[in-house]
């Protein structure tokens, strides 16, 4: 009885032994076959490229010049070969508008003065004047100022040695007054021989229009009796010029101490030279120190001597 049970003890542990065996087997197959798990990736920041702000193009405005454009011509000349990228903004309107700009329209300005200096107005951005009648502006302006002292001079020694003249020049000479500096000279020129003055013409003066008078003055003197014209202003001269035209007359030139009413641009064969104000240069050295003052230096002041502009028939 007792070798029976131990017989059946032992078939139950060999049983149990083989199921423990399995059980243990099917786990291990089970982990050998599960997939590991994979971790989740960091997440990655992505970055945007920005565009870099624009930078704003600088702005030079210029008051004054609506009736000066050589001046103006002068400013975008010396701008363009700049290569600065400034960018030139005429304002019609003169000193009043200059009043109400502001740091946001412009960075500067650029101002063609001709009236008093009195009238530059308090500015938010700063200027440079160009003083075109020679003006006296204030040191604290930076500016840049006609001088017209020298220029009657150059043009009566221009009438006084143009070939064919001889001494004394036989001319008639056109004054703004008796007072001007350029009849100062042409009396000087008479006291010394060099001028043989055949008519004068005073423009305060004269109860006759310098038209009629010229009209009427110069059939007096055919040709072969008169030299040339010496005339104080640009204004003076052109009518003179109109009047010899007007009577086929090419025989006499005319010489003008100054460029006022466009005399350089009229310039002919008649109208032989005009010495005054080169609004162009004027124009070119006003931007060069103007655009000194877009990073914050300093501008420096000047003096604009007159320049002499001869006529060419050549183009």
């Amino acid at each position: 009885m007792q070798s029976c049970y131990t017989m059946r003890m032992k078939r139950l542990l060999s049983l149990f032994a083989i199921l423990l065996l399995l059980s243990l087997s099917a786990c291990s197959e089970s982990i050998a076959v599960l997939p590991a798990q994979s971790q989740s990736p960091a997440p990655i920041s992505v970055i945007t490229p920005t565009s870099p702000p624009e930078s704003k193009t600088p702005v030079i405005a210029v008051f004054g010049a609506d009736a000066a454009p050589a001046f103006l011509e002068g400013i975008r000349a010396a701008c363009k070969a700049s290569d600065s990228g400034i960018e030139i903004l005429p304002v019609s309107g003169g000193l009043p508008s200059l009043a109400k700009y502001s740091a946001d329209e412009a960075d500067a300005a650029i101002v063609y003065l001709t009236g008093s200096p009195d009238q530059l107005p308090m500015t938010s951005i700063p200027m440079y004047v160009f003083a075109a009648e020679g003006q006296g502006v204030s040191v604290e302006i930076p500016h840049l100022t006609y001088t017209n002292a020298t220029a009657p001079q150059l043009a009566l020694d221009y009438a006084l040695s143009y070939p064919p003249h001889l001494a004394p020049v036989r001319m008639i000479g056109l004054f703004t007054s008796q007072s001007s500096s350029a009849y100062v000279l042409w009396t000087s020129g008479k006291a010394s021989g060099t001028v043989f003055a055949k008519e004068e013409f005073f423009l305060d003066t004269s109860e006759t229009a310098i038209a009629d008078w010229l009209s009427t003055t110069l059939p007096l003197y055919y040709p072969g009796m008169l030299d040339g014209i010496y005339a104080e202003s640009g204004a003076l001269a052109i009518f003179a010029a109109d009047a010899l035209a007007s009577l086929g007359r090419d025989d006499v030139e005319v010489f003008s101490a100054g460029a006022d009413a466009n005399a350089a641009e009229k310039l002919s064969s008649i109208l032989v030279c005009a010495v005054g104000v080169n609004l162009q240069d004027a124009g070119e050295r006003c931007f060069t120190e103007a655009a000194k003052l877009l990073s914050g230096a300093t501008a420096e002041s000047g003096v604009l001597p007159p320049a002499t502009v001869w006529f060419s028939d050549k183009p």
